[in-house]
């Protein structure tokens, strides 16, 4: 008898349509209906903007944000949402199986078209969904859009320039510099008060380089082994291409043994910066 007071005091809400619900509302909705219902699209919110773009809601109905690039998501397969879609121009998958702990990586949003584009801003953008993102951060006023595709042609930027060393003599010692740069820049290693390129004729100095550690970037190294006190000084990193170059300079002091653990010190708070 109490029931029955209860649920006529108390009547049973209708039910709200899936397509107007959230995502993990919708799902829930869709779980007691078992599918769809007509679609209305008054219901549906109007003028959405998204950081990552758009996606249809599980219905087919109703524009929703979508999961950008590197986010995770909900495969195809899924039989409940919880991460959600992800936006147009966008797949959800799934990366390999660790093979040294053996767990499968949760799936994560990749952009479906990997070319890299150059936006009118001057700036390289790995794919269309990142020139996307970019879209939305200037908001209505801003003006991006493609240049042309592949990379932008631009005077190279040093991305990681050397750093000062204190070391004692007979060390070895390496210097790096990162460069990004299209077309790819040559890197080229100076001394201060010497006009001539390293390693010269130094036999105790090696100079390499490497594409890497990520696209158009050219990492440069100058190895100089068991250092004298004749090779502190000034070297500088040189980034060479057709549309210019640019330069960052570093500072090496040798030390004798017998104040090994005073610039030991100094040289671990020069790495920490």
């Amino acid at each position: 008898m109490a029931v029955l007071l209860v649920l006529l005091l108390f009547p049973l809400a209708e039910p709200r349509p899936a397509h107007g619900l959230r995502p993990a509302d919708r799902q829930r909705a869709m779980g007691r209906q078992g599918t769809c219902p007509e679609c209305r699209p008054e219901r549906c919110l109007p003028g959405l903007r998204c950081p990552a773009g758009r996606t249809r809601d599980a219905c087919g109905c109703c524009w929703e944000c979508g999961n950008g690039e590197g986010q995770l998501c909900d495969p195809e397969t899924a039989s409940r949402s919880f991460y959600g879609r992800c936006a147009e121009g966008l797949r959800c998958r799934t990366p390999p199986r660790d093979p040294i702990s053996g767990r499968s990586p949760k799936a994560q949003c990749v952009c479906s078209r990997q070319e890299v584009l150059c936006g009118s801003d001057q700036r390289t953008y790995e794919n269309v969904c990142q020139l996307r993102a970019a879209q939305y951060r200037l908001g209505a006023d801003g003006k991006l859009s493609v240049a042309h595709h592949g990379p932008c042609k631009a005077k190279p930027v040093i991305v990681s320039p050397p750093r000062d060393v204190i070391d004692m003599e007979g060390s070895d010692i390496i210097f790096s510099c990162e460069v990004l740069s299209y077309p790819m820049a040559v890197v080229e290693w100076r001394k201060e008060r010497n006009s001539v390129f390293l390693p010269a004729d130094d036999s105790n100095m090696v100079v390499q380089a490497h594409g890497g550690p990520r696209r158009f970037e050219l990492t440069g190294w100058l190895q100089i082994q068991t250092i004298r006190r004749a090779d502190q000084g000034v070297y500088t990193c040189t980034a060479r291409s057709p549309f210019g170059e640019v330069s960052a300079s570093t500072k090496f002091v040798s030390t004798a043994n017998a104040n090994r653990s005073l610039y030991r010190a100094i040289s671990s708070e020069l790495e920490q910066r």
